[in-house]
C-alpha cells in the first residue's frame, strides 16, 4: 500500500514528429532530396524519363519524418533537378512534348498537395493527449488524487488532462431509481 501511495501517474503527450530546428528540417529535406536525384539519374535508362515516383517519395517522406519545412526543400530541389537534368531543353520542345510540362505542373502540384495533407497530419498529431499509469481513485466519491496530492472530480482532472470534455446524463438503472 506504500508503494501505491507513492506511485505518481504519468502524462505523456504523444507526437511522431521529432522537434527539429528550422536549419535541420531543411537539411532533411535537401539531403532526402538530392539522394532521390541521384538514384533517380542512376535508373534513368531503366525507367521513362518523366517517371516521378523517386522524387515525390521524398517529398512524403521528407514531410513524414522532419516536417513541411523539409518536404518543400526537397520538393523545391527535385523540381530544379527534373526541370534541368531530366526534361527536355525548353527550346527544343515540340507541341507533342506539352505532355511532360502538364505532367511536370502535376508534380509541383502533388507535392505541394503532400506537404499540405503532412502539415495537417502533424497539426492533428501534435494534439493527441494520453494518460497512462495508475490513477490514484476514491472508491467511495469517486475523486481523483492528481500529482500535487490533491483531490478532485474525476470529470475535472480528465478535462485538465486530456482533450476529453463530459456531458451529464442519466443511466437507466439510475434513472429507475431517481423515479422510484
Amino acid at each position: 500500500m506504500a508503494a501505491a501511495a507513492q506511485y505518481r501517474p504519468k502524462y505523456v503527450t504523444v507526437s511522431t514528429v521529432p522537434d527539429r530546428s528550422w536549419y535541420s528540417s531543411v537539411l532533411y529535406g535537401l539531403a532526402l532530396a538530392m539522394l532521390s536525384v541521384a538514384l533517380q539519374k542512376i535508373l534513368f535508362p531503366f525507367v521513362a524519363p518523366d517517371s516521378y515516383q523517386l522524387l515525390l517519395s521524398a517529398v512524403a517522406i521528407s514531410v513524414m519524418y522532419a516536417g513541411v519545412r523539409a518536404g518543400l526543400a526537397a520538393l523545391l530541389v527535385a523540381g530544379v533537378a527534373k526541370w534541368f537534368m531530366f526534361l527536355p531543353a525548353p527550346h527544343s520542345l515540340t507541341s507533342a512534348d506539352a505532355r511532360i510540362l502538364v505532367r511536370f505542373a502535376l508534380f509541383l502540384c502533388l507535392g505541394l498537395l503532400i506537404c499540405w495533407l503532412g502539415q495537417k497530419l502533424h497539426a492533428s498529431q501534435r494534439n493527441v493527449k494520453l494518460l497512462s499509469g495508475l490513477l490514484p481513485i476514491c472508491a467511495w466519491c469517486k475523486k481523483v488524487r492528481d500529482e500535487k496530492r490533491q483531490w478532485q472530480q474525476l470529470e475535472s482532472y480528465i478535462h485538465d488532462h486530456s482533450e476529453a470534455d463530459f456531458t451529464h446524463t442519466l443511466c437507466p438503472d439510475c434513472a429507475r431509481e431517481l423515479v422510484n
